[in-house]
C-alpha cells in the first residue's frame, strides 16, 4: 500500500464542496498526501488526480438507466486503481447509490473505507446496516440524530458536524445585493430553489412556477425570484422560466443572499434545507418523484421526515410533501399560510433558531481530516 495516496469519490456538487474542504485540511496537516478519485471542479483545484470528473453523472437514480454503461466504465476503472496502486484509504462522501458499491470493491482488494456524509439508513434501508458493517472501517456522521441511530450498528462511528456550516462561515454575504433583491422585488420576495441536479430541476421548476399564479391570488404582493445553482443549469433554467413568464427573475449563483433577501423559500429536499435554516428563512419543501417510484419505495421510507430540517426538529417544523403528482393547491396553501399567519411563521422561525443550534457551528473538515489521518497513520 502506498502511505500517502488516498482515494475519494463524491458525485454531485455538494459532495465535490465538501470534498474539497476535507482535502484541504487534510493537506494542510500533511502536505504529502495524494488524493486520487472522483470530483467536480473544486476538488481538481484542491489538488484532486481525477480519474473521472463527476459533473456528469449528477443523476437521480430512479433514473440512471441511460447512465449504466457510463457508470459502470467508471466502476470498473475504480477496481483496477483499488488493484493496481493499493491506496491507503478510501474516503467515500454521500452518493450513496454508487458508493456504496465502491465500498464493497475497495475492501474486497483489502482498502480501509471511511464513509463521510453516510448513506440515509435512517430514512430508508435500515437493513443494509449490515452489509455496510462487513465494509466500512468508520462512518462519519453529520447529523446529530445519527449517532443514536447508529449506537447498535457494530459499525464504529464519529459525529463532526455537517461540513455545510463550514462553507457559510467562510462566504461574505453581499448584504448590497440583499438589500437590491428586497428594493426591487418588494417585501413579500418568494424564491424558487429547485435543485442544483437536472432531473430535479425539470421535474420541480415547472410544479413550482405552475403554482405561483395561485401564490399571487392569496398574495397579491408576492414577487418571485428563481435560484439558479450554477452557471451549467441555466439553459434549461431558462427555458422552463420563459414558459411561465419569468426570463428576467433568476438569480444565477448568490444563493445566500437569495434565502437572505426572501419571505419563504420553495425549494427542494437535501442539504439546500440547511442552509435556509442557517438564514432563519420559513420553507416549503417539495420532493417530485414519479407515481411508480412512490408506491415502489414507500413501503420501504422508515421516517416520517422527508426533510432534514424536520429531522433534526423531531417534529413537523416545515410543511413537506412527497409528491407523486402535481399538487399545486398544497404548495399554495403552504406557501401563502406561512407570509399570512404571522403566529406560524413565528413559531417556525423560533424552531429554525433550534435547528442551528443543534447542527453546530464550522469545524466539520477538520474533525473529518483527523480521522482520515489517523487511518493513514496507522498503517492497517
Amino acid at each position: 500500500m502506498s502511505d500517502k495516496k488516498v482515494f475519494i469519490s463524491v458525485g454531485d456538487p455538494s459532495g465535490d464542496m465538501h470534498g474539497a474542504n476535507l482535502m484541504k485540511e487534510v493537506l494542510k496537516r500533511d502536505p504529502g498526501v495524494k488524493f486520487y478519485g472522483l470530483g467536480i471542479h473544486r476538488m481538481h483545484d484542491a489538488g484532486l488526480h481525477c480519474m473521472h470528473a463527476m459533473d456528469d453523472h449528477a443523476i437521480m437514480w430512479a433514473s440512471t438507466l441511460v447512465k449504466i454503461p457510463t457508470l459502470w466504465q467508471v466502476y470498473r476503472d475504480c477496481k483496477r486503481f483499488f488493484e493496481e496502486e493499493r491506496p491507503r484509504l478510501a474516503v467515500l462522501i454521500d452518493y450513496a447509490g454508487f458508493n456504496i458499491y465502491l465500498a464493497r470493491a475497495a475492501h474486497k482488494r483489502g482498502v480501509p473505507v471511511i464513509y463521510y456524509v453516510c448513506p440515509q439508513l435512517w430514512a430508508h434501508g435500515s437493513w443494509r446496516i449490515k452489509k455496510l458493517r462487513r465494509v466500512i472501517k468508520k462512518m462519519l456522521l453529520v447529523y446529530p440524530f445519527e449517532e443514536e441511530f447508529y449506537a447498535d450498528s457494530g459499525i464504529p462511528f464519529k459525529y463532526v458536524g455537517h461540513p455545510l456550516f463550514d462553507e457559510l462561515e467562510k462566504r461574505e454575504q453581499n448584504n448590497d445585493l440583499v438589500n437590491r433583491l428586497k428594493a426591487e422585488k418588494g417585501e413579500c420576495l418568494i424564491s424558487i430553489l429547485p435543485g442544483s441536479r437536472e432531473q430535479e430541476i425539470a421535474k420541480l421548476l415547472p410544479l413550482f412556477l405552475g403554482a405561483t399564479e395561485g401564490i399571487r391570488k392569496k398574495l397579491p404582493q408576492a414577487h418571485f425570484i428563481i435560484s439558479c445553482h450554477h452557471a451549467r443549469n441555466f439553459d434549461l433554467v431558462a427555458a422552463i422560466a420563459n414558459r411561465f413568464g419569468f426570463s428576467n427573475d433568476i438569480v444565477v449563483g448568490n444563493l445566500p443572499e437569495v434565502i437572505e433577501a426572501s419571505t419563504v423559500c420553495l425549494t427542494s429536499s437535501g442539504t439546500v434545507t440547511l442552509e435556509v435554516a442557517a438564514h432563519l428563512t420559513p420553507m416549503v419543501v417539495v420532493y417530485r418523484i414519479t407515481p411508480l417510484a412512490y408506491f415502489i419505495a414507500k413501503p420501504y421510507i422508515e421516517t416520517p421526515f422527508l426533510c432534514l430540517v424536520n429531522k433534526v426538529a423531531g417534529e413537523h417544523l416545515v410543511p413537506e410533501s412527497l409528491m407523486y403528482r402535481d399538487d399545486r393547491q398544497w404548495i399554495v396553501d403552504r406557501v401563502s399560510g406561512l407570509v399570512l399567519d404571522k403566529d406560524r411563521r413565528r413559531r417556525v422561525v423560533e424552531g429554525l433558531t433550534r435547528v442551528k443550534a443543534a447542527m453546530g457551528g464550522a469545524g466539520a473538515s477538520a474533525f473529518a481530516a483527523e480521522e482520515v489521518l489517523n487511518v493513514i497513520n496507522s498503517g492497517v
